[in-house]
């Protein structure tokens, strides 16, 4: 094995692979304390995808998961038909900012989601489905399925606390979680 400082006396003899690792993780701690200095907790959100749910759906399920503490009814479903509504969180979905990338801190998440399918007028399966977290960092994950159900997008957007409570609201879904 070749090492570095082998020839200095007294030096403890150090790999190659060993120093490249320490510099690695000393510029990656060195920009990490820069970026939180200037008092940057997450990188810049990306510009926002083309991905959203299109309008057009006639149907909506809607799963409300209350998390992991929930002993009973742990699970609620609810279909609604109504335009209105329908429009109503296509709108609201439109609306939501999308997700930082980097490091962040979110407060308690036990697991509690809503997950809202859009069906088109007689589809068997969804053109779209949204993933709703109703705690901890309250992100939305928006899937788009092709005709022949083919997953051709995913977004993340940030407002999953506030979009679950207006859709439980509109369906009067009640308790979105158990702590």
């Amino acid at each position: 094995m070749r090492t570095l400082n082998s020839r200095v006396p007294g030096a403890r003899p150090r790999s190659l692979a060993r120093v490249a690792a320490v510099t690695a993780v000393t510029a990656v701690t060195t920009i990490a304390l820069v970026a939180l200095s200037a008092g940057a907790s997450t990188v810049p959100a990306p510009p926002r995808p083309a991905t959203f749910v299109a309008s057009g759906a006639t149907k909506v399920v809607v799963r409300a998961n209350r998390g992991l503490n929930a002993k009973v009814d742990r699970y609620t479903t609810v279909t609604t038909t109504n335009a209105v509504k329908i429009a109503s969180f296509i709108s609201k979905l439109s609306a939501l900012p999308p997700a930082a990338t980097g490091i962040e801190m979110c407060p308690m998440d036990v697991g509690a989601t809503l997950t809202l399918r859009f069906y088109l007028s007689r589809a068997a399966t969804p053109y779209a489905k949204v993933v709703a977290d109703v705690a901890g960092c309250g992100l939305v994950t928006i899937y788009e399925y092709g005709g022949s159900g083919v997953l051709t997008g995913i977004a993340t957007d940030l407002g999953g606390v506030t979009f679950s409570k207006f859709v439980a609201t509109s369906l009067g879904i009640k308790k979105l979680q158990v702590l």
